[in-house]
């Protein structure tokens, strides 16, 4: 029996899910797949491997979800925050497995997977700081890193809480509870004389994900990003007048992100379509961080 790379990653999904990364051997995997344990080494070297790619799509998966939580009408910026920190907690709860015990884990060391997490921190960084930004407006700016880090360490806990500790607890209340908090700070905040403590640069190392010392190899970046996703794409199984219409696409945002003023809606809609591709969505997910570092 053959199967894709993509079955044996859905297998893995399923079984990392269920059993987390240490209770799932590979054999688990070719098992549950119906095929040989060496078949799967044809895809993927390690288990490590195979983790990190699980890993990156349940990000994506739940960014996903985010975006469908965003286009929902009527909802005010506060109900939108409240909504998208019970869609967190919900995710995290049943993918815990996966994105929460990682960090107890030694994979935690693996050279692949550290870029993979610091690529994963800066996404999740970068989207707490477009939400607290969205309800309380730019004038919380000058302490915009400092509440994304108070933001973060918030959620981590009340995490922990609800997984481990007191699955009791209302993700509803938890996450109006949190958004009260947060008020009160940033009333404090915006009314004290105190400076911030955090700025851009303090988080440049994750927003900027892989991109450390490369500050003036532009050119080198992204003509490697769009060599990677280029082979992607010709990989697609899909048909050959879809496989050319992206192309065109990629053709298109290859010519944009190079001007000295592109045009960043039409390259972010762009962008977006591309990201449909669940083949692409990494790569356009690196590609639209180097655009947001504006390096």
């Amino acid at each position: 029996m053959s199967v894709t790379k993509e079955e044996v990653v859905k297998s893995a999904a399923k079984l990392f899910k269920e059993r987390g990364f240490l209770s799932t051997t590979i054999q688990d995997i070719a098992e549950d797949c119906g095929i040989a344990k060496g078949s799967v080494y044809k895809f993927f070297p390690s288990k490590e491997d195979l983790f990190s790619v699980v890993f990156d799509q349940c990000h994506n998966d739940y960014f996903d979800q985010v975006d469908e939580l965003t286009r929902i009408p009527g909802l005010s910026p506060e109900d939108q925050f409240v909504q998208q920190i019970i869609l967190r907690f919900r995710y995290f709860i049943e993918y815990k497995h996966i994105l929460v015990e990682f960090t107890e884990l030694p994979i935690q060391q693996d050279p692949k997977f550290q870029p993979l997490r610091h690529k994963v921190r800066g996404r999740l960084i970068r989207w707490h700081s477009e939400c607290l930004l969205h309800v309380y407006g730019e004038e919380i700016h000058p302490y915009l890193w400092d509440l994304v880090s108070i933001y973060r360490a918030i959620l981590k806990e009340y995490l922990f809480w609800i997984v481990y500790e007191e699955k009791s607890l209302s993700l509803e209340e938890t996450a109006k509870f949190i958004l009260d908090k947060l008020n009160v700070l940033v009333k404090h905040m915006m009314a004290s004389d105190l400076k911030p403590l955090l700025k851009p640069v303090s988080f440049e190392r994750y927003l900027n994900w892989g991109l450390e010392n490369r500050q003036g190899e532009k050119e080198q970046i992204l003509t490697e990003l769009f060599r990677e996703m280029i082979s992607a794409l010709n990989a697609l199984p899909s048909g050959a007048e879809h496989r050319s219409e992206l192309r065109k696409l990629c053709h298109f945002i290859q010519t944009e992100v190079r001007k000295a003023e592109p045009n960043l809606p039409l390259l972010q809609a762009s962008l977006y379509y591309l990201e449909r591709e669940k083949e692409l969505k990494s790569l356009v997910i690196q590609l639209r961080n180097i655009i947001h570092s504006g390096i």
